[in-house]
Formats: C-alpha cells, structure tokens, sequence
C-alpha cells in the first residue's frame, strides 16, 4: 500500500505527464498559416507536414495506371476496361525497364557514388520532365531543382472529360513515354509535340506519373516562382506573375516513411543571354545549397561559349557532377579541383551532333583505367559506346 506522500507524488506525475501530452497534442496540431513570399532557405528548411493530397494523389494514380484506376470521377467514364489496358501497358514497359536497365543503375549507384543516398539538393538543369533517372541516381534527395524549357502545364480535368477524350489523353501519355523507356531521354522535338496543351499539357502529368511509378505518394502540388528580386514565392493565389520564372513543386512521400520530398521543375531558358534576361532567377540559382548536379543528355550546349554562365555555377555549387559526355566538355574542368573518374567508352558524337570535338576526353579515357559500365543511357543507348563522367570536388 502507498503512503499518503507517494500517493500524493504518483497523482502529480501523472497530471505532469498528462499536461505534456496536451502541449505536445496542440503544438503539432496547431500550424501557422503559410506566408505568400518564401524566401529559398525557408522553403529548404522546413519540411512540410501537408497529409497526402487524396484528390491530386488518385487523379495522378489514374494516369499512372497505379491502383485500381478509382477516382470521385470514375463513375462519370465509360473507359475503365481501356483504363485498364492502358495500366496494362505501362506496367509492362516499366517492368521491363526497372528489371533491366533501372536495377543497374541502382547497383551502379550504390557502388560508385559518394552518398547517394543521402538527403541532398539535386540539381537537374537540361531536365525536361525527367524526375526519373534522377531518383533512380539520388532516390532519397530532400529536393530535385529541374529546369527546363518544356511548359509545366497541369494535370487534367478528368471529370469534365468525354470517356472519348480520356482515352485520347491516356494514349498521348503513353505515346510521350516511350523515347525515355527505349533511349533513357525524351527527345526534344518530339516533347515540343508531345507536350502541347491539346495533348499530355506540360511537363507536370510527366514529373508526376515517374513520382508516383517510383513508390511514392503526392503530398501537395504548388505553383510557384522566382520574381526579380530572387524570391521564392508560391503563386498559386497570385493573380500578375508577370516578371516572374514560373514553376511548380510537388511535394511527395515514400509510404509508410514520412520523409517528405520535393521536385521542383522551373520554365527558363539557361543560356547567357536567357539568365541576363531575369537576373532574379539568376540569384536565385546562385543561393542554392551545395548540391549533386546530374547532366544528361543535355544537347553539348554547355560545351559553347553560350553557357558559361550556368556552367560556372554547376561548377561553384556542385559537390559532384555525374554525367554523360552531352554535359560540360571535359576540357573545362580543372583537374586540379576535382577527382574525375571515367565510365565506359568514348566514341565521338555522330548525326546531328557530329561537329562536336573532345580531344581531351578522347585521350583520357585511352590513358586512364577502364571502368566498366554495366547499363545503356544517353544519346548512344543500345551500343557499347555509353560513358559517364563523375566529379567529385576536392576538399580544401
């Protein structure tokens, strides 16, 4: 039996504990309201704790041909037998290429990079709407920057589409998918088709079909910018964007983790003069974190003089670099600076791409160690002619 002074010291425990509970209850209830302007660090710094999306998640499901294809407009369409053949479809392509290609790279990357799995920045400029690869490479990463010139677009209207239209739509989707499963990369004049409003609509439906075919669950998607000044702002209740980099952040989650994780994909043009243009988006790149910088079949344009300005600034903010040959010309790096290891085999471009000259990469791969490289990507996929650079930055 307790004396009266423990009795008495069990009962002030007790309602210790209970107010805890309380406080603890109400903080991680209560949350402040988001403000309209972010600047970068606060948007990098605080991680979300939205729930999932249900209304975006089943409607990017349903295009993804994930689940059972159910969404609250379901019942509006007469096509769920053709939705069916459809995730048939897509089942069966990424299938083939995660059993193939997809799980050597994963091995690849396990063996090779430094901290590839790592909660990082990944900075994927020349992206298109390829969150793919990326994730494959860095698949925990706190946050993908993709930028690109392809439009962002949306997601469609499902319910207010004929079952005629919805089968149209899925089969653009389809159509759009099938460069990247076959080569590993969207080809740009066949985006510039692909990606009209009349058919897949930008970027986003693309970004968020890979997002959820890799595991995950959208959390939240929000329009956003950079404005001239080189804030990050969220856009979606804005009504001028004018003088502003569009964007759009998806904000997503590995189930049943918690860890949230964003891609973000940005509509600019990167060239010298492009940035000169909007010097805010500019700074904005400038105050990115330290980041993994991944390049692939990016079309040699940061070999020319008209890039420079995006190339110093992989260089001054990437930790490492992971490329094909299509990214920064070897001649560019400073040896002096990085530790450089050479995948695969060179062979000099051809086709369209044949005026491109690499004398010293071609003499650098035939003096340094071979390092095999077990999987097809970039511009010579389906040869044995695939190579990839990886930089790693010295540390002072």
């Amino acid at each position: 039996m307790l004396s009266r002074r423990a009795e008495k010291l069990s009962a002030n425990v007790k309602f210790s504990a209970f107010s805890l509970m309380m406080v603890l209850s109400l903080s991680c209830t209560h949350q402040p309201k988001p403000k309209e302007v972010k600047k970068l660090s606060d948007s990098t710094a605080v991680a979300p704790v939205t729930p999932i999306n249900s209304v975006t998640d089943d409607l990017v499901s349903f295009i993804s041909g994930v689940g059972s294809g159910k969404n609250k407009c379901q019942p509006k369409l007469d096509s769920i037998i053709k939705w069916r053949n459809y995730a048939g479809e897509l089942d069966s392509m990424f299938s083939h290429v995660n059993s193939g290609r997809c799980n050597k790279m994963r091995i690849w990357a396990d063996s090779e990079l430094i901290d590839s799995h790592s909660k990082t920045t990944v900075f994927y400029p020349f992206s298109g709407p390829d969150f793919f690869n990326a994730n494959i490479f860095y698949p925990n990463a706190d946050q993908y920057i993709m930028i690109a010139m392809e439009p962002i677009g949306s997601l469609p209207d499902i319910c207010n589409m004929s079952p005629s239209s919805v089968t149209n739509y899925l089969t653009s989707i389809n159509n759009s998918m099938k460069d990247i499963f076959k080569r590993s990369y969207f080809i740009t004049r066949k985006m510039s088709n692909d990606l009209y409003k009349t058919k897949v609509n930008g970027t986003v439906p693309l970004i968020s079909l890979f997002i959820k075919r890799t595991g995950h669950d959208i959390v939240s998607m929000q329009k956003i910018g950079v404005d001239s000044l080189g804030n990050y702002l969220i856009t979606d209740t804005m009504k001028n964007t004018k003088g502003i980099v569009s964007g759009i952040k998806i904000d997503f989650l590995t189930p049943p983790d918690k860890k949230i994780q964003s891609a973000l994909y940005f509509r600019a043009d990167i060239s010298d003069k492009g940035l000169e243009k909007i010097p805010g988006f500019k700074k904005y790149l400038n105050g990115l974190p330290q980041s993994f910088s991944y390049l692939k079949a990016a079309s040699y344009l940061m070999h020319s003089d008209n890039f420079r300005d995006i190339r110093s600034l992989i260089f001054d903010k990437s930790l490492t670099i992971l490329q094909d040959d299509s990214g920064i010309a070897y001649k560019f790096f400073d040896k002096q600076g990085w530790n450089i290891k050479l995948y695969g085999k060179y062979v000099k471009p051809k086709d369209e791409f044949s005026y491109i000259r690499e004398p010293e990469l071609e003499k650098a791969y035939k003096t340094s160690a071979f390092r095999p490289l077990p999987y097809s990507l970039g511009y010579n996929w389906g040869t044995d002619h695939v190579n990839m650079l990886y930089a790693v930055k010295k540390t002072k």
